[in-house]
């Protein structure tokens, strides 16, 4: 009997250590998987871009052709250093936030998102022709109707279009 209550102290024993043992391991793999979740900062959205400066490229720019309505797709050096260059240069200097809180004296955002689904018929049509075709272009105002079109991607502004005369998104009838 002796035997038999020690085999069974024994077999106790093994089981509760194999118990505790499980119990340890599980609580590790817990704490290892917690660890190497990443967890947003406090009042903070990690995927904002709007805590990001702003940068630009030239790649998508499209500068061939011209407009039915008769301007050249293309800028000159003059308007290029003149116009565009200065404000992106500009820019560059700030957070999407900060470019993002611009607005005329009647409270418009100047610089801001739009449906591509609005934008002129020939520019919808052109997005397609040079495979750029996104449901939201960006448009920024460098004038009184000069603007400049292109795509966000995070912080970087791809530029597409200078609008010389307001006629990718016309607000003017003719």
């Amino acid at each position: 009997m002796n035997q038999k209550s020690k085999r069974q102290a024994r077999a106790e024993r093994k089981h509760i250590a194999a118990a505790k043992k499980a119990e340890k391991n599980a609580r590790l793999v817990t704490t290892v998987v917690q660890e190497n979740i990443k967890k947003p900062r406090k009042n903070k959205n990690p995927d904002s871009i709007f805590a990001m400066h702003m940068s630009w490229c030239l790649d998508y720019a499209d500068r061939e052709c011209s407009w039915s309505w008769g301007c050249q797709r293309d800028w000159t050096e003059a308007e290029w250093a003149e116009n565009i260059k200065p404000k992106l240069d500009e820019w560059s200097k700030l957070t999407w936030k900060e470019i993002d809180e611009f607005s005329s004296d009647t409270g418009h955002k100047m610089h801001h998102n739009m449906d591509c689904d609005v934008i002129c018929e020939e520019a919808q049509l052109r997005l397609l022709e040079i495979e750029l075709d996104g449901d939201v272009i960006f448009r920024f105002r460098l004038g009184n109707k000069l603007r400049l079109w292109g795509f966000r991607k995070l912080q970087e502004f791809q530029i597409v279009w200078y609008d010389r005369q307001h006629k990718i998104y016309p607000t003017d009838p003719d």
